[in-house]
């Protein structure tokens, strides 16, 4: 989101597209911003540490921006290591795309990049109201979707004139606790709301208590059965930030006291360096919990690519974690490749796909194979989905979370166009219920109004 007021230009995240198709996201993220100059951005305020709401921002300082990036705190070290970790990745991109496609493009950004980037990140407390000048002040809400993410209220006053426009990013789900992000904090009032529609199309899903006691009953049959009983092995594709943590403490703690455990592997070098951030930030049960949990060795960290081919070609009976958790780059790749054509392996889904990434191909059960990095492969592997574990808001807690804030308008963004529709309906039959006059909205490229 961009805004612009008479003294200030603001971007709220600066995520970069992803789906299943390399060379078309190059392009895409390559032409991103291009309704503004980054050099004439001062301020960059970001929701969360997910590559599709971050990641873009050492292309911006590359194309000029100099901007003061603002987050919550502790976040600088993850970012710094996610970015790296993106640069990397973007320059064997564009090798293979430039290949391919017989171009010579330069990638999207390098290290250096992020190195000049990571020199205007400012960190903030939660839940304190920041003034920077008389036109713009904000503040940091918790969100609850991964560690250190919030929402951001921009209060903007022009000819004594008052503002408030919040900006959700992604929303946790309430119900159920998901550690190490902390918990979701319910805004009262703004005048205008930019909301994620991620789940507006699934008002059927539940994940409440309920769902997710079954769901770790499922999770922890899944590996008994595929891995002890079948000497199979379970592969979880993850999001390296809060999501492969999570899921290590969630095994650990159900085989602990177990006589039998399943041998567990972290296979990814950003998810091992953000293990080390953690470490260093987390604090109170969290903080015991997880130094538990490393103290334990329980967990297998594979930081080599020679160690990680290994364990690609083993036939070792194991439960491996790696990312990435749309499966759209990443050691995970590989276990793919080895795994979705063997009926003695299973693949778990425990987290949301975008429409068109390969993981959200991989879940659709019709398909009888699938074509990674440009190879096809038999779907034999099993293939399960535990919707409990997502770290973001269910259809009736966006209705509800919406539905308690007196607004003028709501902007309806991140979701599929069905998602935004759907939900945008429920809105609006609430809102009449409860006799408010917000209008809902279905953002797109090209909205723009003014306050």
């Amino acid at each position: 989101m961009f805004v612009s007021t008479p003294n200030h230009k603001i971007l709220v995240d600066a995520g970069l597209h992803q789906t299943n198709d390399r060379y078309h996201d190059f392009l895409v993220n390559n032409r991103k911003f291009k309704e503004f100059k980054p050099k004439e951005i001062d301020y960059i305020f970001i929701t969360h540490l997910h590559a599709d709401h971050a990641l873009l921002l050492p292309k911006l300082f590359k194309d000029g921006c100099r901007a003061k990036t603002i987050m919550t705190s502790e976040s600088a070290a993850v970012l710094e290591d996610m970015a790296m970790d993106c640069a990397e990745i973007n320059q064997r991109d564009v090798l293979l795309i430039n290949n391919q496609h017989s171009k010579n493009y330069p990638p999207l950004y390098t290290e250096n990049n992020v190195e000049l980037m990571l020199n205007y990140v400012y960190e903030y407390p939660i839940n304190s109201l920041i003034k920077i000048d008389e036109e713009l002040s904000f503040e940091l809400v918790p969100s609850g979707h991964l560690l250190g993410s919030c929402q951001i209220m921009l209060y903007i006053t022009i000819d004594n004139a008052k503002k408030s426009i919040l900006v959700t990013g992604d929303i946790g789900n309430k119900q159920v606790k998901n550690r190490f992000v902390g918990e979701y904090q319910q805004v009262r009032s703004a005048d205008l709301v930019i909301g994620e529609a991620t789940y507006g199309d699934k008002p059927t899903l539940k994940t409440g208590k309920k769902e997710r006691r079954n769901d770790l009953e499922k999770f922890k049959s899944i590996i008994d059965t595929q891995i002890k009983e079948l000497n199979g092995r379970v592969i979880i594709p993850c999001f390296a930030q809060s999501r492969i943590q999570q899921l290590s403490l969630m095994v650990y703690q159900m085989y602990k006291d177990s006589e039998w455990k399943p041998k567990t592997y972290i296979d990814s070098p950003l998810s091992i360096k953000i293990f080390n951030d953690y470490q260093k930030c987390l604090s109170g049960k969290d903080k015991e919990d997880f130094d538990e949990m490393l103290e334990s060795n329980f967990l297998t960290f594979i930081k080599e690519s020679e160690d990680s081919k290994y364990l690609v070609a083993s036939n070792e009976p194991c439960l491996i974690l790696s990312t990435s958790g749309m499966c759209q780059v990443g050691r995970i790749r590989h276990h793919l490749k080895r795994c979705i054509p063997d009926p003695n392996a299973t693949c778990l889904f425990v987290g949301f796909c975008t429409d068109g990434s390969l993981g959200a191909i991989l879940k659709d059960d019709t398909r009888t194979s699938i074509t990674i990095d440009q190879k096809e492969y038999p779907c034999r592997c099993a293939v399960y989905n535990l919707k409990s574990m997502s770290g973001h808001s269910p259809f009736n807690q966006l209705v509800e979370n919406y539905t308690e804030i007196n607004c003028n308008k709501i902007v309806l963004h991140h979701g599929s166009s069905k998602a935004k529709d759907t939900l945008k309906k429920a809105l609006e039959k609430e809102f009449a219920k409860k006799c408010k006059s917000t209008r809902v909205i279905i953002a797109n490229s090209s909205l723009k109004f003014n306050l």
